[in-house]
């Protein structure tokens, strides 16, 4: 992994944190249009500009944000079918994560 400093690994956490809770906030506000687009995306640009830990973290942030969301849009989230979902999210946001870590590392050797 790359080094980054503390200083760089605290805005990054504050940044993608901000982010993800104006994701979180459209997420609730347009009710069932999936905005899943958006949070790859999130954890793209994380992931690339900074490293795979704060992207795994952000990954975790964004299944919290995703799930408060439909909470208060009032989806039944103890169903399997949403379960299953959620699980689908969350495997492809981390193959995002994945993908940009070993493209970055191939790109700069």
């Amino acid at each position: 992994m790359e080094k980054c400093r503390s200083k760089d690994l605290v805005l990054g956490i504050i940044l993608t944190t901000i982010i993800v809770v104006i994701l979180g906030y459209l997420d609730h506000l347009t009710g069932e249009i999936s905005l899943d687009v958006f949070y790859m995306f999130c954890v793209l640009e994380v992931t690339w500009f900074t490293n795979g830990y704060l992207g795994t973290l952000s990954i975790m942030e964004i299944t919290l944000a995703k799930a408060m969301a439909d909470y208060y849009d009032k989806v039944d989230i103890a169903s399997n079918l949403y379960c299953w979902n959620g699980l689908n999210s969350i495997l492809i946001n981390v193959i995002v994560c994945l993908l940009a870590t070993k493209l970055k590392k191939k790109l700069s050797k």
